[in-house]
């Protein structure tokens, strides 16, 4: 864990500090996209090199979580900050990756080949390859989609991507949020207490 950047730590620390209640909520796509298929990825063009932090994911899912990062978190011309300066790989996979358990991390691999099949019907080629205009188009497509799978894993692995993003604390400023109050206030979580009956 030494060799993490400062922002990957932090995203994780994020992360670790969610509620059982929240994580559940932002897993929900993960678990319904892990049961997807599975498979292994065949060979990919590689579009940019592993960076250092990455662990769990293999050097072709990289390349579809990268592209599939590059064609959602697109902030240009926005105040936003771009995904290309922070961690976001690196959080993807030190801090919600590389956290599951071994069969549910089984079944997202398989759904990140699925995945990155599913364009070579209409497109015949993987969605790595996908123009930004292609790669968008089959994104919503499959989104939209009335197959269970298709939609489930689209909107999964988005969330993922979503996830691993607003996790680096440099990318609430642009927002105006300053953190968590649970933290400023240095409020104690009570966990799942029941609310009050008045």
């Amino acid at each position: 864990m030494s060799q993490m950047s400062d922002q990957t730590k932090e995203a994780i620390d994020q992360i670790n500090g969610l509620s059982r209640r929240s994580f559940l909520k932002a897993a929900s796509g993960l678990a319904v996209a892990a049961t997807v298929g599975t498979g292994l990825l065949g060979a990919a063009h590689a579009f940019a090199s592993m960076p250092e932090g990455i662990n769990v994911m293999s050097a072709s899912e990289y390349q579809v979580m990268n592209r599939l990062m590059q064609v959602q978190l697109a902030s240009e011309g926005t105040d936003l900050v771009r995904a290309s300066e922070i961690p976001v790989m690196q959080t993807l996979d030190a801090a919600l990756m590389a956290t599951m358990a071994p069969h549910i991390l089984e079944g997202l691999k398989g759904g990140i080949a699925y995945f990155n099949d599913g364009p070579k019907a209409f497109y015949g080629k993987p969605f790595v390859e996908l123009s930004d205009k292609q790669a968008a188009a089959f994104c919503d497509t499959w989104a939209d989609s009335d197959e269970v799978p298709q939609r489930a894993l689209a909107m999964g692995l988005k969330k993922l991507i979503g996830l691993a993003y607003w996790a680096n604390p440099p990318t609430w400023e642009p927002l105006g949020y300053g953190g968590p109050v649970t933290e400023k206030w240095n409020l104690v979580s009570l966990g799942n207490a029941p609310l009050p009956k008045s």
